[in-house]
């Protein structure tokens, strides 16, 4: 990012070396026209007998005037608002080139994790929604959890036992079946004493709670919509932890 915001350290694009080429040009025609002012201006006052001709003083202000370099100077602060548009947008340009190429971008298409991204998303928080705490969140999470082997499962279980201190098993039993985690379904739970945990993907989840004619606190929308903007990954909110949705039925 510094190296990128110092323009005499990196190589120019082709759009600034096209500018600094035009700003040449025109430097040189304004030194040519303000450099045969005077000799005219000098002839005319011979010829007429009237008249003062330029000074040199005047000369010089005005190729001051004239010279470009207003623009050139322009330059670097239109390089950092460009970065500055795109990282609003979570996106970050290593070159000035990747600057100039974002501008001409309609559409922008991402392949599946493992060719762009690393895929190794790990939790960070657990955020509640509606009447739940964090400490019921986490115990749930971790529940739910336990039978996805995925880099993000394992870190909910790692978080909530580093967190909260809690320590969940996979031990079976007859009031205790796991679900495990599948790209079909996305999501991933635990079925015990009659309670129904599941943590998946967003609108998975959601789907599933309607399906069994649920409720959906009315502050879970706000709680995801937030942590997309702020660049949270996935599409996660009922844990917090940016990724997956946790609920009990």
């Amino acid at each position: 990012m510094i190296s990128l915001v110092e323009g005499a350290k990196r190589q120019k694009t082709p759009n600034e070396i096209a500018l600094m080429i035009l700003i040449a040009g025109f430097t040189i025609i304004f030194l040519v026209v303000c450099a045969t002012l005077l000799p005219y201006s000098l002839y005319i006052v011979k010829v007429t007998g009237s008249g003062k001709a330029i000074s040199v003083t005047v000369l010089v202000a005005l190729l001051v005037c004239l010279i470009p370099t207003t623009i050139g100077g322009l330059l670097p602060a239109i390089g950092i608002a460009g970065m500055d548009r795109l990282i609003r947008k979570n996106v970050i340009a290593m070159s000035g080139r990747a600057v100039e190429a974002a501008g001409d971008v309609d559409v922008l298409l991402l392949d599946k994790t493992g060719t762009i991204t690393l895929g190794n998303r790990q939790a960070v928080a657990f955020i509640p929604v509606g009447k739940a705490t964090a400490p019921e969140l986490a115990e749930a999470a971790q529940e739910a959890s336990l039978a996805d082997e995925t880099p993000e499962g394992r870190s909910i279980v790692l978080l909530a036992k580093e967190k909260y201190g809690l320590k969940g098993t996979m031990e079976g039993g007859p009031h205790r079946h796991f679900v495990p985690f599948t790209a079909q379904t996305r999501m991933s739970g635990i079925d015990a004493d009659g309670l129904n945990i599941r943590k998946g993907a967003v609108d998975s989840v959601l789907a599933y709670v309607k399906q069994q004619g649920k409720s959906i606190p009315p502050d879970l929308n706000n709680v995801v919509e937030t942590h997309r903007k702020s660049g949270g990954n996935a599409s996660g909110s009922g844990t917090a932890t940016a990724i997956f949705s946790v609920w009990c039925i």
